[in-house]
C-alpha cells in the first residue's frame, strides 16, 4: 500500500491533489486510505497535466470522496475560497505572503498585477491597518472568488479589486501612484517589471519580483540577477537607481530550475 511519504501530493483545503501518475488501481486504493485515515480530506484528485497558460490551470479528474474541485483553504488566521479546477493556488507561497505582508508599512498603496483568489492582497491588508491593495485579475473564476474572500476576510475597505489584464490596466490607472507592487507571475517576469516601475509614485519603492532561473547549482548569483534587471531597464529606456534587499528560492521547480522572490528597491 501507497503512503503518503511515497507519493507526491498536495493539499488544498479539504482536497487532496496527486501530483504524479502512477498505477490507476493502485491510486484509488491510495485514495479510499487516505479518506478513512485522514478527517479533514474530503476530496480526492489527480492532477493530469502541468500547470499552464496565462491563468495558470491544470487538469484534473475526480478520485474518490466528495466530488468537487471547490474547497475553503486556511493560512494565518485567513480563509480562502477557491476552486483548484479553474484558478491558481499554492499553499507553498503561504511564507512568502506572510514574508511581504509583514514588511508593508503604514498608509502604503500596494499594487498587485496578478491577484488570483486574494491571498497576497489579504494577507497583506490583516497585517496593515491603513494600507489600499489595488488587486488585478484576469481569469474571471479568480476573480469571482477574489471578491467573496474580500468579505470574507472583512477587507472591504482595504483591498479594491479590477477585473481585467493588468498590462491595460496599470498603464491606464496606476502609473505614478503607488508605493509598492507585487508580481507574482514568474512567467511575465520580464514583461511586467518596466510596467511596474513606472506605477511606483516618482520611480521609488518596492517591487517584489518572482521569476524562474536555471542555475548549474543551489548557490545564489546576484550578479547575474541584477544584470538581467539592467538589461530589462534599458530595453525599455528605464534610467534609475535600484539595489536588491533580498533574493530568496521559493522553491526547486526541477533540477536545475528555481523559483525566487527578489525584492527590489528603487531610490
Amino acid at each position: 500500500m501507497i503512503s503518503m511519504k511515497e507519493i507526491t501530493c498536495e493539499i488544498i483545503g479539504s482536497i487532496l491533489i496527486i501530483r504524479e501518475q502512477i498505477d490507476q488501481l493502485k491510486i484509488k486504493e491510495f485514495a479510499k486510505t487516505v479518506l478513512k485515515k485522514k478527517s479533514n480530506i474530503k476530496t480526492v484528485v489527480l492532477q493530469t497535466s502541468k500547470t499552464k497558460g496565462f491563468e495558470r490551470v491544470r487538469e484534473l479528474k475526480h478520485i474518490a470522496g466528495i466530488k468537487t474541485f471547490e474547497t475553503i483553504y486556511k493560512e494565518y488566521g485567513n480563509a480562502y475560497t477557491v476552486d483548484i479546477s479553474t484558478t491558481f493556488f499554492s499553499p507553498r507561497l503561504s511564507y512568502e505572503r506572510q514574508r511581504i505582508a509583514k514588511m508593508v508599512k503604514e498608509r502604503e498603496v500596494i499594487l498587485n498585477f496578478f491577484s488570483g483568489v486574494g491571498p497576497f492582497s489579504i494577507s497583506i491588508a490583516k497585517n496593515c491597518e491603513e494600507c489600499i491593495i489595488h488587486s488585478i485579475e484576469l481569469n474571471k473564476n479568480a476573480y469571482k472568488h477574489l471578491l467573496s474572500n474580500i468579505v470574507i476576510n472583512k477587507c472591504v475597505n482595504k483591498v479594491k479589486a479590477y477585473l481585467g489584464d493588468a498590462f491595460s490596466i496599470v498603464p491606464m490607472l496606476f502609473y505614478n501612484k503607488v508605493d509598492r507592487v507585487l508580481l507574482p507571475l514568474p512567467l511575465e517576469a520580464e514583461k511586467s517589471l518596466p510596467i511596474a516601475y513606472r506605477a511606483l509614485r516618482d520611480g521609488k519603492g518596492i517591487i517584489h519580483w518572482q521569476i524562474t532561473e536555471r542555475r548549474n547549482n543551489h548557490e545564489t548569483n546576484n550578479h547575474d540577477i541584477k544584470n538581467r534587471i539592467i538589461e530589462i531597464l534599458n530595453e525599455n529606456e528605464i534610467k534609475t537607481n535600484f539595489q536588491i534587499e533580498e533574493v530568496r528560492i521559493i522553491r526547486w521547480l526541477a533540477p536545475r530550475v528555481a523559483h525566487k522572490a527578489i525584492d527590489i528597491s528603487f531610490k
